[in-house]
């Protein structure tokens, strides 16, 4: 069966809320022990983001779970709420959502008591169990937990979907929340400035990597053939995420090996912050490349691939 909008939306925003949560994280361990004025200011504002990051990711798992009662019940949506309870109380897939909210409800309840001590390793380690945990579970709707719980090719699934949350949530926090505070109260290079901008690109280009590995690993298995590629739908769709994913490659290139140099550039002070100015620009049209990935990650995990048959939504 097709994928239905709400279906691939409710998805899509489970992904996406979710890599903004595991950015927020990254970067919260990132400025322990911040000492620069910018670095204060975005401390104070990764508590919220974290918190609203967590909210919308429980939301957007009990529309997901609500939309697909629905269309498993086959009523009308505002209808829907028996079968949801329903299938929450007796399916896996009901469990699987339910542990994955329960997870994300501790995790909003112990984000402020971690946090009391600002941004140290506690707080960080905390919290990035329990996202490594709400990935866990998210795997346990998608193709790949077919083929067992302690097979490689769920493992290989929750490394992918760790990756390219890392990936897009480093991306979408780097561009929208954090260098613009340091464009603003940073006027000149600093060390805190590189220190930043060096863990963003080496945690960026390692996830990149997980995400090409696992994701060459996950087509390879769940491909008939090459010529699935262009021959079926869910091919196409993975072709079109693969072209959006080699954009964003050649952005962040650009960024690593061209705008970050510009930008820490401490003998013109004014080239620097110019520097700056665009590597936040590439970062956001990185950030829109990565968010249409994203949705075409939706597509595909609410629809069966060539060589499966599999549990309908993830």
């Amino acid at each position: 069966m097709e994928a239905t909008l709400a279906q691939v939306a409710a998805t899509a925003m489970v992904n996406l809320s979710f890599a903004w949560t595991i950015g927020v994280l990254a970067c919260r361990l990132w400025l322990i022990g911040q000492t620069a004025a910018w670095q204060q200011a975005v401390v104070r504002r990764l508590a919220p983001a974290m918190l609203a990051g967590l909210a919308c990711c429980a939301a957007a798992i009990f529309l997901s779970l609500w939309t697909e009662a629905a269309i498993m019940g086959d009523v009308a949506w505002p209808d829907a709420w028996p079968v949801c309870v329903q299938m929450m109380a007796t399916t896996h897939y009901g469990h699987a959502g339910v542990t994955a909210m329960a997870l994300l409800v501790v995790a909003m309840a112990a984000h402020p008591l971690l946090s009391r001590c600002s941004a140290d390793m506690r707080h960080v380690a905390g919290m990035g169990g329990l996202l490594m945990l709400v990935a866990a579970a998210r795997v346990t709707t998608g193709h790949a937990y077919e083929h067992g719980p302690l097979s490689v090719a769920a493992a290989a699934q929750w490394v992918h979907l760790l990756c390219m949350a890392l990936w897009a949530g480093i991306v979408f926090v780097a561009g929208w929340l954090v260098l613009p505070w340091v464009r603003l109260l940073e006027s000149a290079p600093t060390a805190e400035r590189a220190a930043y901008l060096g863990a963003m690109s080496k945690w960026a280009t390692a996830a990149l990597a997980g995400v090409l590995a696992t994701g060459a690993y996950n087509a390879c298995r769940v491909l008939g053939s090459p010529a699935d590629l262009v021959a079926a739908a869910y091919g196409q769709v993975l072709l079109a995420k693969l072209l959006l994913v080699l954009m964003a490659i050649a952005l962040g290139g650009y960024n690593r090996f061209l705008g970050l140099p510009a930008a820490l550039a401490a003998h013109d002070v004014p080239a620097a912050q110019r520097g700056l100015g665009v590597v936040i620009t590439v970062l956001r049209i990185e950030s829109i490349l990565l968010l249409l990935a994203v949705a075409a990650a939706a597509v595909l995990v609410n629809n069966p691939p060539p060589a499966l048959h599999a549990y309908p939504g993830s």
